[in-house]
């Protein structure tokens, strides 16, 4: 008798379970994915953080948590996680009744862009058979990875000699009743632009920061056009890690900067543009819509961009937010070739010389050279293919090369 009972008990107990879990095991069952910060630098490592709550007195012996993220994010190679076109992850969890269980999981940004984990399962496996139940969960776990800067020696170079020959044309036009702000001394400093009452405060020279009446901004244009069928994507990755890098060691000598491009914004579709400013958190707008620029969306020919910037220089209108469009230099950052992108470049190269805004004639980059003082109008920085012969840049231009 007993022999019969074992049996009819083990049936009864597994129909009970099945029926309290089929009702039972979402009750009170989250899910969250967040990443610790909201971006992160091109190589940095970051935490995503998963967080499983079970809110109710039900057990649930064994659940799996999984969830899929772009194959950019690299995870540690022990991990259950599996990697195709994306990779898909997969986490284990035992938990009690009214428990809480956080796991943090080291990710690496290995590739610049924006990513999104917008959904995550749950799974329960069915007692005794082979069945399993799901819970899909919405989420919203975004990272920002910005470019990284640059630091080989060519960058640096052409960097420091950009950078020097606007900060001599800015000294020009300091004005001296404009106060923006308080520094630590430098050598090289005017002795009249010390603030003696700072300094005694803090026991080491401060100096003041005075605006510009009339100082020069620059204005970089980014080209994210394929500049042929067969070419490599990291030359258009470089050109990015290069505006940002520019850009970067502009701001930090404290010159005006603005960005514009016919790479599109991964988010809301459009072109990315930035007005013009100096401050941290400038450049930190800057590397965010830089790393939402997506490669994946076909841009509009760079020609047409260069022909609106030149249309709204002639027609005296601001595209960077500055005073006088005329006092902003320009910078291309193109691997394009095509003939339109050379004749609207040199259309516009023209239109900077003529309006005295454009950089100075000479030999730029690491093997240095002279200026000769004439204005070159376009700074064109090219970042080249060895595979690709290049056509003949206008001489209204300064080509540079890498």
């Amino acid at each position: 008798m007993l022999l019969i009972w074992i049996p009819v008990s083990v049936l009864a107990m597994y129909f009970v379970l099945n029926i309290v879990y089929g009702k039972l095991w979402k009750n009170g069952l989250q899910a969250e994915l967040r990443f610790e910060e909201r971006d992160v630098e091109e190589g940095d490592e970051t935490i995503l953080v998963e967080t499983v709550t079970n809110d109710k007195f039900l057990p649930l012996p064994v659940i799996k948590l999984s969830f899929k993220m772009d194959r950019s994010l690299e995870i540690d190679d022990d991990r259950n996680a599996t990697v195709s076109d994306r990779t898909n992850v997969s986490e284990y969890f035992g938990m009690s009744g009214f428990e809480e269980v956080t796991r943090r999981q080291p990710v690496r940004a290995g590739k610049r862009g924006y990513y999104l984990i917008s959904e995550a399962a749950i799974a329960l496996p069915d007692f005794f058979t082979e069945g399993v139940r799901y819970l899909s969960m919405s989420q919203a776990a975004s990272l920002l990875v910005c470019p990284r800067m640059l630091e080989d020696d060519v960058t640096l170079e052409i960097s420091r000699q950009i950078v020097g020959e606007i900060v001599s044309r800015n000294r020009l036009y300091q004005d001296a009743f404009s106060f923006r702000g308080i520094r630590e001394y430098t050598r090289g400093d005017p002795l009249s632009a010390i603030n003696w009452k700072a300094s005694a405060r803090t026991g080491e020279y401060m100096v003041n920061i005075r605006d510009y009446t009339c100082g020069q901004h620059i204005r970089f244009l980014l080209d994210v056009e394929p500049p042929s069928i067969r070419y490599s994507e990291e030359l258009l990755e470089q050109g990015i890690r290069l505006a940002y890098t520019l850009a970067g060691r502009c701001i930090q000598a404290q010159i005006p900067v603005s960005i514009a491009s016919n790479g599109r914004d991964v988010i809301t579709g459009k072109e990315v543009a930035t007005s013009s400013g100096s401050s941290e958190r400038h450049l930190g707008a800057i590397g965010e819509a830089l790393a939402r620029v997506s490669l994946s969306v076909k841009p509009r020919p760079f020609s047409e961009l260069l022909r609106e910037e030149r249309l709204n220089r002639m027609a005296g209108v601001s595209t960077s937010g500055t005073d006088a469009c005329q006092n902003t230099a320009l910078c291309m950052i193109s691997s394009g070739q095509t003939d339109a992108l050379l004749a609207e470049a040199d259309a516009l190269a023209a239109l900077c010389a003529g309006q005295g805004s454009g950089f100075t004639a000479g030999q730029y980059g690491p093997s240095g050279g002279g200026f000769s003082g004439q204005d070159a109008g376009l700074l064109w920085i090219c970042i080249l293919d060895p595979q690709v012969e290049r056509k003949e840049v206008p001489a209204s231009i300064r080509f540079i090369g890498i």
